[in-house]
Order: C-alpha cells, then sequence, then structure tokens
C-alpha cells in the first residue's frame, strides 16, 4: 500500500462500567498515541473485553469521556465513530465472495464502484489472498478468513482498528505465523490499533504497550519488556510468565530473612507491615554444581519443553518449591536427574518484592 492509513489518538478518561451492584472497569485513563499497538490482557472477567466495546460504542460506559483525536465519541454510536472492528469469529458473511465481503463497507458509504475496485485489489494483494478472491468464507482456512476480516476492517482507511481476541479460534502455529503478519501490516500501515488478548506470549510479542487489567483496574502499562521485568505488582509477576513466589520477613534497610538466612537486596521493600513476598523467575535462578551454592536442594521432576528444561527443586532447608529453567547443556553439564542435589544461587537483581 502506497499510503499510510492516519492513525488516530485515543484519550480514555475516568471511565466506569456498572452492571447493577457490579462494577466491571473503574476509573480507567489511558492515551493511546497515533500508530501504537496497544494490548488489553488479563484474565477472564477483568474489564478487558468491555473496555473494548466501550471504545467501540457497543457497550455505553456509566461515567467517564472518550475522545478519537479531537472528537469527542463520548456519547456517539458506533456508526460515527473512526474504527474498524475483527472479532474472534470472524463475522463474515457466508453467502458472500471475499471480494463481496471486503468491498461491503466500500459500498455502504457509497464509494464509487471503480475505487472500491481498486481499493479490494490493494487489500487483497496486502493480506497475499488475490488467488481466493473469488471464493466464500467455508472454502478458506481459519487464517484465510481472519486474513479476509482484516482486510474488511482496513478497506475504510479507519483511524483506529479493534482486534477482539482475533487469533484464538486458530491453531498454535497458524496463530504465530498470523500475529507476526498483523504486526507487520499495522506497522506498515501506521493505523492506532487495540488488542484484546488473554494469551500473554500473543501481547508479549505484538505489542508496543501492553495494559494489564485484573477486576476492572488497570494494574501496569508499560513495553512488554518493563511488563516482564518490572512488574508493579504481585498480580502482574504471576500472571506475566512464571515466576516463583518466596515468603520472607524484612528486616533492616533492604535485607529479609528467608528461613534461618538473610538475604540483601538490590531493590527497596515495599511499605508493608509483616511478610513480604520475594519473587523470581525461572531463568534467573542459578543452578550449580552440588557444594558450590547458597542453597541446596533436591531434584524433585524434570518437564522437558523443547529449548529449556523446566526443573522442579525442594530446598531442603526451608521446604520451599522452585521452579528453575535451564538450558539442555547446562543440565546435562549439572548431570540433572530426579533425586539428585544440586545448589543454586537467588541473585539479588533478580528478586522481586511485593507485600504479601
Amino acid at each position: 500500500m502506497n499510503q499510510k492509513t492516519q492513525g488516530s489518538r485515543l484519550e480514555i478518561q475516568g471511565v466506569n462500567k456498572l452492571f447493577g451492584d457490579f462494577c466491571a472497569l473503574k476509573d480507567i485513563n489511558l492515551t493511546i498515541e497515533p500508530g501504537e499497538l496497544v494490548c488489553f490482557l488479563g484474565p477472564s472477567g477483568c474489564g478487558k473485553t468491555t473496555l473494548l466495546r466501550i471504545i467501540a460504542g457497543l457497550e455505553h460506559q456509566s461515567g467517564g469521556l472518550l475522545h478519537q483525536g479531537e472528537t469527542d465519541i463520548s456519547l456517539k454510536p458506533p456508526r460515527e465513530r473512526d474504527f474498524g472492528i475483527v472479532f474472534q469469529s470472524y463475522a463474515l458473511f457466508p453467502n458472500m465472495t471475499v471480494i463481496d465481503n471486503i468491498a461491503y463497507g466500500l459500498r455502504s458509504i457509497g464509494m464509487p464502484k471503480a475505487q472500491i475496485h481498486s481499493r479490494v485489489d490493494e487489500l487483497l494483494a496486502l493480506v497475499g489472498l488475490e488467488d481466493q478472491a473469488s471464493k466464500y468464507p467455508a472454502q478458506l482456512s481459519g487464517g484465510q478468513q481472519q486474513r479476509v476480516a482484516l482486510a474488511r476492517a482496513l478497506a475504510p482507511s479507519p483511524g483506529l482498528l479493534l482486534l477482539d481476541e482475533p487469533l484464538s479460534a486458530l491453531d498454535a502455529k497458524v496463530r504465530q505465523h498470523l500475529r507476526g503478519e498483523i504486526r507487520s501490516l499495522q506497522k506498515q500501515l501506521g493505523v492506532t490499533t487495540v488488542m484484546v488478548t488473554h494469551d500473554q506470549e500473543e501481547a508479549l510479542a505484538m505489542a508496543d504497550r501492553v495494559v494489564v487489567m485484573n477486576n476492572g483496574v488497570i494494574e501496569q502499562v508499560g513495553t512488554p519488556l518493563d511488563i516482564y521485568q518490572q512488574p508493579a505488582s504481585a498480580f502482574v509477576a504471576s500472571f506475566i510468565g512464571a515466576m516463583n513466589f518466596i515468603d520472607s520477613a524484612p528486616l533492616n534497610g533492604q535485607r529479609v530473612k528467608v528461613g534461618n538466612r538473610e538475604l540483601d537486596l538490590v531493590r527497596p521493600l515495599p511499605r508493608a507491615e509483616g511478610c513480604i513476598q520475594l519473587a523470581i523467575r525461572p531463568e534467573d535462578v542459578h543452578l550449580l554444581p552440588s557444594g558450590d551454592g547458597e542453597w541446596e536442594g533436591e531434584v524433585q521432576a524434570l518437564d522437558y519443553l523443547g529449548a529449556f528444561i523446566r526443573t522442579h527443586i525442594r530446598l531442603s532447608d526451608i521446604e520451599l518449591d522452585l521452579v528453575v529453567d535451564v538450558d539442555p547443556r547446562s543440565a546435562r553439564r549439572l548431570d540433572l536427574r530426579v533425586g539428585g542435589c544440586v545448589c543454586l544461587n537467588l541473585p539479588s537483581d533478580a528478586l522481586h518484592c511485593f507485600a504479601a
């Protein structure tokens, strides 16, 4: 495509949503910049789909404002908002060919036939479906149907593209391939994009920024790297990737007590009374030959996961179970086996701490 779509800036200010006495969204404030791809990520029922539907005008907020560019869209119906939407179910018209599905929105806004023909050809080339143009949805694979839905949403050159779990109905390999294609296409077009997903890998791979939601509130907003390496709460730490949690007692300064051992931390302790939870990623634990580390443990189980081996270790002196990810070469060097003894270190710069 020769010209980029002009992406819209989206501002969400103090949005709330009540369903009777149930608060589905509470005081949501978020700005999405032009051309940005932002993922709403969280468990089922966290409010991410409700927020997407409010942006689209398919659901009305109980309070708060929405601005798209300079336009207040808070009370506008969906047809007066400048967006394209792709649903999990594709929502293609089964009795229309690929060409007619893509052209549907263009015809409804009265675009001249010659321009429609040119635009559809352009979009077919963009999503790589030129040879499928005369087929019906039932004759296409799931991945091809999703590309048609994407092309149809992009046809009017919307300022905002909304994706509602667009890849969840596809198998893993197609999903992985298509998320790369969608991301590449989004960058090429420069269209501002909001995607809802419960798949953390999908969000981390595709998004410029991730909005982690839980129980109707935003827990953290940041780049995928920030979200993974600097989780703002125990919920974010547990929801994004694998994480070990270790109960500890705070001491003076940045020292904590775990069992009968004391640890120095790099990160400041949270302001909290009582127990502190330490957290460390499985790949950040250092496994060492027996006798070389600060902690001793016994291997309880080994899960072979291709690129790494997930090792389940019981620390003998404090009865704590840890998960440690080890590459196969290191596993062979350490002679890891169920029932074997290992030593490990918990690097202080890899330890996060949260109020229990």
